[in-house]
């Protein structure tokens, strides 16, 4: 029984210790630690709505600063981890490509972006995938 407790134990301190060991990691390489929190009011607007398009989270109907920052602090608290890795995802997109292009994966995510929004005009360019299915077919055969 008493073994059983130490090994329960050990195993939690372990636990603690490697936690430790990588948080000092990304505080060596970043220089912040990654459970440090937030305050979202303290933040530019883009930066919060950078942070609830990696949250799922739709702002469309939002244009104040403090509407957006009250529905970062509902859906769950900011830490210093998820600002960080939000700003390399949006740098990395810009960096990637063209911002103004945007590739819709279905009817659902095209009315999301373009027809429930409606603020600005968008030029839709429609492609098919029948022409290159045909031809990698054509190529297998």
């Amino acid at each position: 029984m008493w073994l059983k407790l130490f090994f329960l134990l050990l195993y939690f301190i372990v636990l603690f210790m490697l936690a430790r060991i990588f948080e000092a990691v990304v505080w060596y390489e970043t220089g912040m630690f990654a459970t440090q929190l937030v305050d979202p009011v303290t933040l530019s607007y883009k930066k919060l709505k950078t942070i609830l398009e990696c949250r799922g989270l739709g702002y469309s109907g939002l244009a104040e600063k403090k509407d957006v920052s009250e529905l970062v602090e509902k859906s769950g608290e900011l830490t210093q981890g998820e600002l960080y890795s939000a700003i390399k995802k949006e740098r990395e997109q810009t960096e990637a490509g063209d911002a103004s292009t945007t590739h819709f994966s279905g009817e659902m995510h095209f009315y999301e972006l373009v027809e429930d929004t409606k603020d600005g005009i968008w030029l839709v360019q429609v492609k098919t995938l029948t022409n290159t299915i045909l031809k990698q077919y054509s190529a297998v055969a």
